[in-house]
């Protein structure tokens, strides 16, 4: 005596569901949100140091030259650490570090040059004016 075993269960055999080309995923949607959230919270801290800059080019204080230099620090770590991913994607290459290194000595360099100009008797409002300007270039042409 034979037994037949029937190997088909009723079970649909079209469970997996397939994802339209068209439509993005959750995860490529979480990455636009992320995205977008970075490039808000970086756009305000620029701001917040354009804003700073304008303050100390009329004031031209020591406390608000160490605010400035604070918040720029900050501004190049969150580049640094949180946006990287996209500096490198941008650039296509894998030498993209030396570059982000080269512009922090940059402005490190700028930033001397201010505390110094700011330090100095003859202070130059022109100059730190164009200090400040150059330094705000530098960020933007590295955020860009």
């Amino acid at each position: 005596m034979r037994v037949n075993l029937s190997t088909n269960y009723h079970l649909q055999s079209d469970v997996i569901i397939h994802q339209e080309q068209g439509q993005p995923s959750f995860s490529e949607h979480l990455r636009v949100a992320e995205n977008s959230q970075l490039k808000q919270t970086i756009d305000m801290e620029l701001d917040t140091i354009s804003e700073i800059g304008r303050r100390l080019v009329k004031s031209m204080s020591l406390a608000d030259f160490k605010e400035f230099r604070q918040r720029i620090g900050n501004f190049l770590k969150m580049c640094i650490s949180q946006g990287f991913s996209f500096e490198e994607e941008r650039l296509g290459s894998r030498f993209g570090r030396t570059k982000i290194l080269a512009i922090v000595k940059t402005v490190n360099q700028k930033l001397v040059d201010l505390g110094k100009e700011l330090i100095s008797k003859n202070r130059d409002s022109l100059k730190v004016l164009a200090l400040v300007d150059e330094i705000r270039g530098i960020l933007l042409d590295f955020y860009a």
